[in-house]
This record gives C-alpha cells, structure tokens and sequence, in this order.
C-alpha cells in the first residue's frame, strides 16, 4: 500500500507540474470564448466517432480474451470496457479500470490470470498500432519532423522501440533469450508469478493471425477514434488544420499520453498539444480548448455506464 500511496503522490505531482505550466501559459479568457463559439454539429460527429472507436476496441479486446477461452457477447466486452473507462475517469482509486475488467471478464470460471493476459495484450497492442501510426505518418511528413529536434528526438526514440520489439518478436526462440529468461539472476529479480504472467503473453506470439488482428483493429481505432474524432473538434472550432501536419502528431501524441507518468494523463496531454500542434502555428487557445472539449466529452460519454457500474458493485 505505502508503494501505492508513492506511486500515486509521485503520478500526482507531474498532473500539478504540468497543469501549473499550462495553467501559466494559456489564456483563459479566449478558452472560455472559444467554447462559447463550438458548432454543435460537429459534436454529434465527435460522439459517433468516439462510440465507434470504442466498439472497435471492445472488439479487438473479445478477440484476445477468445483466444484465452473467455467467451462473452460483443455488448457485453463493450459495456465492461464502458465501465472501465468510466472508472479511470470518475473513480480515482489504486484499482483502476483494467482491474475492472479483468475481474468481471474472468470471473466466470475464475480465469483472471487469463483475462489479465487479455486485457494487457489489449493496452500493447494498442500502443504498438500508435507507435507504428507515429511512424507511417512521420516518414509521410518527415520534412517537417526534420526541421523540429523534439519531433525528430521523439519520432527516432519511438523507431528505435518498434525496431527493439519486432528483434525480440523474429528472434525470441533463439536460446540466448531462453537462457536470459530462465537464469537464476532474471529469477530473483521478477517474481515466479510474473514469469507465469509473460508465459501467458507469450502464448499469444503462437498465434500470428490474431496478434495481426489485435493489431490491425489497434491502428482502425487509431483512425477512427483518435485521429477522425480530435480532428472533428479542430473543425468544431474552426481551424481547418493541415491533414498531414495534424496526422504527424495525434499519434505521437497519443503514445506519450499513454505513459504511465500522470494521473489519467491529466496535465501530459494538454502540454502535448499546446508543444506539438504548436509547431504548425495552431494558436495556443484554439490547441488547450480542443484538449479540453476532447477530455470532458470522453468524460461524458463515459459516464454513461454509470448504471452498470452500480449494477456490478451488487
């Protein structure tokens, strides 16, 4: 417990350190402006594309717990996913929305290291399709990813990662990994439960087609319910963004909003856009107002499964 009071004191601090810069760097006057200007039909828009971004998730999370043995309807996946996001919004505790569904995935039949396997293959795969998203849309635009060192730092850091996996992915039969993971060093340092856990992960590596699957699901929702989505909200308010400028940034965006540095990413993502969207001249005002309309209406949309929530506490 003291670990997770550390943790989240530590989570808590950057929110504060990055909403104080923020907080400094914006006005405010114009934000709340510029919300009074938000055509409403753009709105709807966002929702749809944000609900289908969802079901594609909560898809691609069935077709890796199936793998697993765990059988459930689609809308049943798509409203513990609901829920789960509900939690991480409006919930903060140690526990979190994933636990959420980890548990009421697997508790039929009591399958939660098979269910846990599922619901964290989900959140990789879902960062590996934003990572190689990064890359396609970087090397598209990689003049101006050139011209700017923090672009180009952060773009080269997330080649050299997906380079790194795809190495382990072609080469973790060979023996020298077997040798690294099973010495006694390696079992000292990682508890056996943990060696257990990555066997289950591991398990999924035999199956290519729905590894593909997972990840091409992953970059659908990386279209549709991040990039479609947050480039509705850019037309809500106005600014017609250069297509190409725009898709060489969500991404990268959206992997460092994904570090688990923050509370809820609270704080990291506004400072990544003002930074990023800032180096194609998007008025600073126009960038935070667009985070803000992003986060509070994905707050809306999930406090929808406030319901099932209070149901499942029963």
């Amino acid at each position: 417990m003291k670990k997770k009071i550390l943790k989240f004191s530590l989570k808590l601090l950057v929110s504060v350190v990055f909403l104080a810069w923020i907080i400094w760097r914006v006005n405010w006057t114009e934000v709340f402006s510029l919300l009074r200007q938000v055509q409403v039909g753009y709105l709807a828009l966002y929702f749809l594309l944000l609900v289908a971004g969802m079901a594609i998730s909560a898809y691609k999370w069935k077709i890796l717990a199936s793998f697993k043995g765990i059988e459930h309807s689609f809308f049943q996946f798509f409203k513990l996913y609901l829920t789960g996001t509900f939690i991480n919004n409006f919930m903060p505790s140690f526990v979190g929305g994933d636990a959420y569904r980890i548990y009421q995935a697997g508790k039929e039949g009591k399958k939660y290291t098979s269910s846990a396997s599922a619901v964290v293959m989900d959140r990789l795969t879902g960062l590996f399709g934003a990572m190689l998203l990064v890359i396609i849309f970087s090397l598209a635009n990689v003049s101006v990813i050139l011209g700017q060192k923090i672009l180009l730092l952060l773009n080269t850091i997330v080649f050299a990662a997906v380079l790194g996996i795809i190495i382990f992915f072609l080469t973790r039969q060979r023996l020298f990994w077997k040798k690294i993971l099973a010495g006694s060093r390696i079992k000292k340092i990682i508890p056996e439960k943990f060696l257990g856990f990555f066997a289950e992960l591991a398990h999924y590596s035999g199956d290519k087609n729905v590894l593909g699957q997972a990840l091409g699901w992953s970059m659908l929702f990386g279209v549709v319910g991040l990039a479609a989505a947050n480039y509705v909200l850019f037309l809500a308010l106005g600014e017609r963004m250069n297509v190409l400028d725009y898709l060489s940034v969500i991404f990268l965006i959206s992997f460092i909003s994904a570090l688990p540095i923050s509370i809820n990413n609270i704080g990291v993502k506004e400072w990544a856009y003002l930074t990023f969207f800032g180096f194609f001249g998007v008025p600073g005002t126009l960038v935070i107002t667009v985070a803000i309309l992003s986060r509070l209406l994905q707050m809306l949309v999930s406090f929808l499964a406030w319901p099932m929530y209070l149901q499942s506490k029963k």
